[in-house]
């Protein structure tokens, strides 16, 4: 942009803003102002958005451009307040080049401090690449009330987590969220969601025009005559009446589409759940559709989390009752299939790799809900991913007879998984494990090759993905413990290394690195053998103090 001489910069920047529309996550912050939650707003971006979103629900936060004013005074900033760092599309300067937000970066300290006092922080769409503001925020010691980093991406970017993520400054990262869901589910949770003019848009329009000083139209024959005058119509008298009988007949009810938007699903439920599918409306069997679905997701989360049958039992029902609706019948067929699958790992003692009668038969019942889903929706990449995840564990508890062409048909549905999925290493990662059970299972070294190079795809997909690391490291293991390659074995402790650097407090990493390391001992010698040595005993010192710390947490709790 520095190449660009300040009118083309200008022109360039107001053709993007211009054709920028408000997007939810507006709306919902809009909303968080409107209730209260949410006093200032600090923005890098040019564009109106979030002050045209308050406007929408007549509320009008000041604005302040930090780029056009030099002065600060703190004790008048008003009560709700919209700060521009770099300017905005309108305003005299529009800070864009290296230099000139370097310069910026001093004059906006005082802003942080006034800011950081009392308040939590959230960080939405923000990459704090290239851009000094990020060095205020880094410079911060402790969040007092902390600070909340919300990424699209499962894992917060290098210099982020270098600079910022820490529980001991109380800053956090939520991870896999995009900007619009996490507001309007923010919003959803503090009430305040959707805004009126969705919900109630004859009452909004009524409140707006009750905002308009009273006006008598002239007609062309009108004299300035007082009696004439006061023979006006009032403009705004005519439309609320029409919009009090709009009100009355349209929105005599507060409809099922709202609760849902509020995220109210058992209300939903509750309106529309004993009413026949054929008399509702398109609108109406969606919200009961979506909203079952809700349910059911939220009973599938408290079954896993205490391993209640009952609770698997009644997430079940309510997906039954989703999939009798066509516009929910994929999702709730595919998270009917979901729950069946951790139902079972429950019914196999939580160890994925166990298997019980019971555990088979709800494995196999999941697998025909996934077979529904992908009849409905060919491309459903989850759905391809998790059935051939079923078959596998089936694959690898029966005999190699029966077992292999389970492998082969999970084999083509992590191919097609592949084609369409948007977590290409979580397909990769299960690729990979599958392929490793059958090249155990068949001493089959092309599936072993096969399978390292999906451990390898997945970690470059996600590096830091500790199931890959420490399933890597398992494969060659198995690799070494086959063929007495010491280069594996290396390898092998290398993955394991890796996995315990991204989850620390983890065991099983450590316990498989200990394992390698001391068959790794015997190969060795000299120095080599003295340093492999040392550091199984760091290893054993390490996993005794989280043994201590998990003890002293115990005793705590009791």
């Amino acid at each position: 942009m520095a190449a660009l001489e300040i009118g083309v910069r200008r022109d360039l920047i107001a053709r993007y803003v211009d054709s920028a529309k408000i997007n939810w996550a507006h709306v919902a912050l809009a909303q968080l102002i409107e209730a209260g939650f949410v006093d200032r707003v600090l923005t890098t971006n040019f564009d109106p958005l979030v002050s045209r979103a308050c406007a929408l629900i007549n509320r009008f936060p000041a604005v302040y451009d930090l780029a056009a004013s030099r002065i600060f005074k703190p004790d008048q900033v008003s009560e709700q307040a919209i700060f521009h760092l770099h300017g905005q599309r309108d305003g005299f300067n529009l800070l864009n080049t290296k230099d000139e937000v370097q310069r910026q970066k001093r004059r906006l300290g005082p802003v942080f401090d006034e800011v950081k006092r009392g308040r939590i922080w959230i960080v939405v769409g923000y990459s704090g690449e290239n851009d000094p503001v990020f060095e205020l925020l880094a410079r911060v010691r402790h969040f007092e009330f902390g600070l909340y980093w919300i990424g699209y991406e499962s894992a917060p970017s290098p210099h982020v987590e270098r600079e910022i993520i820490a529980p001991a400054k109380g800053a956090h990262f939520l991870g896999g969220v995009d900007a619009d869901d996490f507001f309007v589910s923010l919003a959803q949770k503090l009430e305040c969601f959707p805004p009126n003019y969705v919900a109630q848009p004859f009452s909004h329009l009524h409140r707006t025009i009750s905002m308009l000083a009273p006006y008598g139209a002239p007609h062309p024959e009108d004299s300035e005559h007082p009696v004439f005058r006061k023979r006006r119509f009032d403009i705004c008298q005519v439309i609320r009446s029409e919009l009090d009988e709009l009100i009355s007949s349209r929105e005599r009810g507060v409809s099922a589409g709202y609760y849902f938007l509020a995220g109210n699903y058992d209300r939903v439920v509750e309106l529309l759940g004993q009413q026949k599918l054929t008399g509702m409306s398109q609108s109406d069997k969606d919200a009961l559709g979506w909203s079952l679905a809700e349910q059911g997701n939220r009973l599938h989360v408290e079954a896993r989390e205490s391993g209640s049958e009952g609770r698997f039992r009644e997430a079940m029902q309510k997906f039954r009752q989703a999939a009798k609706i066509l516009s929910t019948r994929a999702d709730a067929l595919y998270n009917w299939g979901n729950t069946l699958f951790d139902f079972s790992i429950m019914k196999r003692y939580g160890a994925p790799e166990v298997m019980t009668r019971a555990g088979e038969r709800l494995l196999r019942q999941a697998i025909k809900k996934y077979q529904k889903v992908i009849a409905i929706e060919p491309n459903y990449a989850d759905a391809h991913n998790n059935m051939a995840n079923a078959l596998t564990d089936i694959g690898r508890s029966v005999s190699q007879e029966e077992g292999i062409p389970l492998f082969n048909e999970a084999r083509r549905h992590y191919e097609i998984a592949l084609k369409y999925t948007e977590s290409p290493d979580v397909v990769h990662n299960n690729f990979a494990k599958a392929l490793h059970e059958l090249a155990r299972i068949t001493n089959d070294q092309q599936a072993f090759d096969d399978c390292l190079v999906h451990f390898s795809i997945a970690a470059d997909f996600n590096p830091k993905y500790y199931s890959v690391f420490l399933s890597w490291g398992n494969a060659l293991a198995d690799v070494a413990r086959r063929s007495g390659d010491r280069d594996t074995l290396r390898k092998a402790c290398a993955m394991y290394r890796r996995a315990s650097e991204i989850r620390r407090s983890d065991s099983a990493s450590c316990w498989n690195l200990i394992g390698e390391l001391t068959r790794l001992a015997e190969m060795e010698s000299g120095m080599e053998k003295t340093a492999v040595l040392e550091e199984v005993a760091s290893l054993r010192r390490k996993m005794a103090r989280l043994r201590r710390a998990r003890a002293r947490v115990r005793t705590h709790n009791q």
